[in-house]
C-alpha cells in the first residue's frame, strides 16, 4: 500500500514495509534532450545513474532497483524502515545543463499492531449505560482513554510517544460494538468487544439470582413430603388411642383372610371401633392392657 501527498519539498509517499514504490518522473521538459540521469538518497548516497550506453547500480540496491522504459524513472523494491528519506533525480541535458527533474519524500511503515481494547469502568441503569474504555498499542507505544455514553466517546486522556508520529488511535461504536481502530497511513487493524458483553441487562441478572433460589426451595419441598410420607408409614403401623372402655372378649383378633394384596402388619392390628393399644413386632401381638399373647 502507498499513500502519496503533494508538499512544497516534493511528493510525500508512505510505503508499507516490503512494498514496492514507483518514483517516475512526470515533467515534460526534464524528458527532453537528455544525456544522462541519477538518482540519490539524501543528497549524497548514489542509487543509479545511466545514459545512453552504460547502466551502473550502486551495491546498496542491486537487484532492488528497477530503470522504467524512458531511462529515467525507477521502481524501488521491498522497501524497510532504513529506506526511508528524500529521493532526487537529477537529469543532466546534452547540453549540459543539469536540472532536478523529480523528488520525493518517501517514509516505510510497518504494519499497524493489533491494539488492545480494556474496559476500565462501567455505570449502567435501566434505561443507560456509559463504560470508560483504554485502547492502546504496545509497540507504537501510544494509548488513550475514552468515555461512551448513547453511541459517542470522547477522549479523556491519553500519551503517546515523541519521535512516533503519522500514527492514530481511535474509539467509536458501531452496530452493537465498541471498536478501538489502529492505524497508520498504510494500514489498520482494530479490536471489538460486543457492548452486550460490558453492559449486562439486569433481567438477565435477575433470573440468573431468582431461579437457582426457585429450584432450591422446589427441591427443598420436595425432600420434606418425601420425609413426611416415610414418617406417616412408619408410624401407622401403631395406632395409639387412650381409655379403652369394652370387655376382654372384644380383646379377640378377628380370623385373617388369605388375601395377597393384605399388609401383614395391618391384618395382626386392624383399626377397628375397638379401642385397643397395640404393640407389634416381627414376632407376637401383645395386648397391652389384659396381658393377653398370641404367638
Amino acid at each position: 500500500m502507498v499513500d502519496a501527498v503533494e508538499i512544497s519539498t516534493g511528493t510525500l509517499v508512505f510505503v508499507r514495509k516490503g512494498k514496492d514504490v514507483d518514483l517516475n518522473v512526470t515533467n515534460a521538459d526534464a524528458l527532453q534532450d537528455v544525456f544522462s540521469s541519477s538518482w540519490k538518497k539524501n543528497g549524497n548516497k548514489m542509487l543509479l545513474t545511466v545514459n545512453s550506453v552504460h547502466l551502473t547500480v550502486f551495491p546498496d540496491y542491486a537487484e532492488r532497483i528497477e530503470l522504467a522504459v524512458n531511462n529515467v524513472s525507477v521502481k524501488l523494491k521491498n522497501l524497510q524502515e532504513a529506506d526511508s528519506g528524500v529521493y532526487t533525480a537529477v537529469v543532466t541535458k546534452l547540453s549540459g545543463d543539469v536540472t532536478e527533474a523529480a523528488k520525493y519524500k518517501i517514509i516505510v511503515q510497518d504494519r499497524a499492531s493489533l491494539p488492545l481494547l480494556t474496559v476500565d469502568s462501567v455505570s449502567s441503569n435501566s434505561s443507560s449505560c456509559s463504560f470508560t474504555v483504554t485502547c492502546s498499542s504496545q509497540d507504537s507505544h501510544i494509548n488513550s482513554t475514552f468515555t461512551c455514553e448513547n453511541q459517542t466517546c470522547r477522549q479523556e486522556g491519553g500519551e503517546q510517544s515523541e519521535g512516533i508520529p503519522d500514527t492514530f488511535l481511535q474509539v467509536h461504536q458501531s452496530s452493537g460494538s465498541i471498536i478501538c481502530n489502529h492505524s497508520n497511513h498504510v494500514s489498520w487493524t482494530n479490536d471489538t468487544k460486543t457492548i452486550n458483553d460490558v453492559c449486562h441487562d439486569p433481567v438477565p441478572i435477575i433470573l440468573g439470582v431468582c431461579i437457582p433460589i426457585l429450584i432450591l426451595a422446589i427441591i427443598g419441598a420436595i425432600i420434606g413430603a418425601v420425609h413426611w410420607c416415610l414418617r406417616t408409614r412408619r408410624t401407622s403401623k401403631g395406632v395409639i388411642v387412650e381409655n379403652p372402655v369394652y370387655d376382654t372378649t372384644q380383646l379377640v383378633a378377628p380370623a385373617r383372610t388369605q388375601d395377597p394384596t393384605d399388609d401383614e402388619d395391618s391384618a395382626l392390628c386392624p383399626l377397628t371401633p375397638a379401642k385397643v393399644h397395640c404393640t407389634l413386632n416381627s414376632d407376637y401381638l401383645s395386648l397391652s392392657r389384659y396381658g393377653h399373647k398370641r404367638e
